[in-house]
């Protein structure tokens, strides 16, 4: 069996929903120990909870290339729904099915496999780390910034950064990523003053200037995008009341907005323009927020060109730039290192089957030894 195949399937039959992740760290831990590679776990707080990042380097040399991913996963949902087991690493018809193999079980295995193989042929002419988080799907303490700070303040500096996120929307070699949108949650409160229906001047009703104050806001548009983002989007999420009488107008209204937004705007911006627009709305509001992640756009660099020549060289096909999909820990790198990302595809991720290709599995192996090989001959 192929090395980077066996990794995958260890890594999927482990697990890793939520705080459940102590089995996955500790065999990969276990993998990069044997392998050469030195280890620490690195623990990660804030007020809710601890959380391991797995920290990993080996090599030496002045230039220092990061690859980063995260070992957790999203939840199985229904198994019974699943053809094969979620969680033992079935392979049918040369795919093998489990939930994480995309996002992102895969790529780490394949950059770790990379790496180790390179290190095993005295082939490795630089430093290479890795930095492994454990709560990249459902944040808790953000491991992956959290570590970084730690790492910083250690003196760690990195030069370029490649993010194992599944990058490809079907095939392999389709895109690299080179940005991401940033998220805001936004939380409105409309206060009113309950009351009877049929008296309603005795009232003030919150859902009338809360549903005006929406309107406001999905009328504004917030730009057109640029060359490598579409326009940033406000979503409403949900609209609660909690009101089960039809002749009881309600004393609040509650509305929650999800903002997906590019490099023109800032989370900051966004958050300034709602409570403009609150202003200018007549009822009483509370604003509150969550920033997710900030936008931001990776210059092209002779590294990031390099990448794409080696995935033409292997893929035999012209990849493009892309800043599409979600939030990623790409967004805490970035303030440390170029960075970009580069992994499998990401049709199945997050649903029932999810899967991926022994070949896709070895091809991304393949292109990221060659890549690393590669970037330590860059002057």
């Amino acid at each position: 069996m192929f090395e980077v195949l066996k990794l995958s399937s260890q890594l999927v039959r482990c697990g890793g929903v939520g705080t459940d992740i102590a089995a996955v760290v500790s065999m990969m831990k276990k993998y990069l120990d044997d392998h050469g590679f030195k280890t620490e776990i690195i623990d990660c707080y804030n007020e809710k909870a601890k959380m391991p990042a797995l920290y990993a380097t080996i090599g030496t040399g002045k230039k220092h290339l990061l690859f980063n991913g995260h070992l957790d996963v999203v939840p199985a949902g229904d198994a019974a729904l699943w053809s094969y087991p979620p969680f033992e690493a079935e392979i049918h018809d040369d795919v093998l099915y489990g939930r994480g193999i995309a996002d992102m079980k895969g790529g780490v295995a394949a950059f770790a496999v990379a790496v180790s193989s390179l290190a095993s042929e005295k082939n490795l002419n630089g430093r290479v780390s890795l930095l492994l988080s454990t709560d990249e799907e459902e944040p808790v303490v953000n491991t992956t910034q959290k570590a970084l700070e730690i790492l910083a303040a250690r003196g760690e500096k990195f030069d370029f950064a490649l993010v194992g996120e599944p990058s490809n929307p079907e095939k392999i070699g389709e895109e690299i990523k080179i940005g991401r949108r940033g998220d805001v949650i936004l939380r409105l409160t409309s206060y009113g003053v309950q009351g009877h229906t049929a008296y309603p001047h005795l009232a003030d009703n919150p859902i009338h200037h809360l549903v005006n104050l929406l309107a406001r806001i999905q009328n504004d548009v917030l730009d057109k995008g640029n060359d490598f983002f579409s326009p940033s989007s406000m979503q409403v999420t949900t609209f609660d009341v909690g009101n089960a009488a039809s002749n009881v107008i309600p004393e609040k209204a509650f509305a929650q907005i999800d903002v997906r937004f590019n490099s023109e705007q800032t989370s900051q911006k966004i958050i300034e323009r709602v409570r403009h627009h609150i202003k200018e709305t007549d009822g009483h509001f509370e604003l509150s927020y969550e920033v997710v992640g900030e936008s931001f756009l990776s210059p092209v660099t002779s590294e990031i060109e390099l990448l794409k020549d080696v995935i033409r060289e292997i893929c035999q096909c012209e990849t493009v730039y892309s800043t599409s999909g979600g939030t990623s820990d790409a967004r805490f790198v970035r303030q440390y290192c170029p960075v970009v990302e580069f992994g499998l595809t990401n049709a199945t991720i997050h649903k029932i089957d999810e899967r991926e290709s022994v070949a896709n599995l070895i091809c991304l192996q393949n292109i990221y030894q060659k890549f690393v090989t590669a970037y330590f001959t860059l002057s």
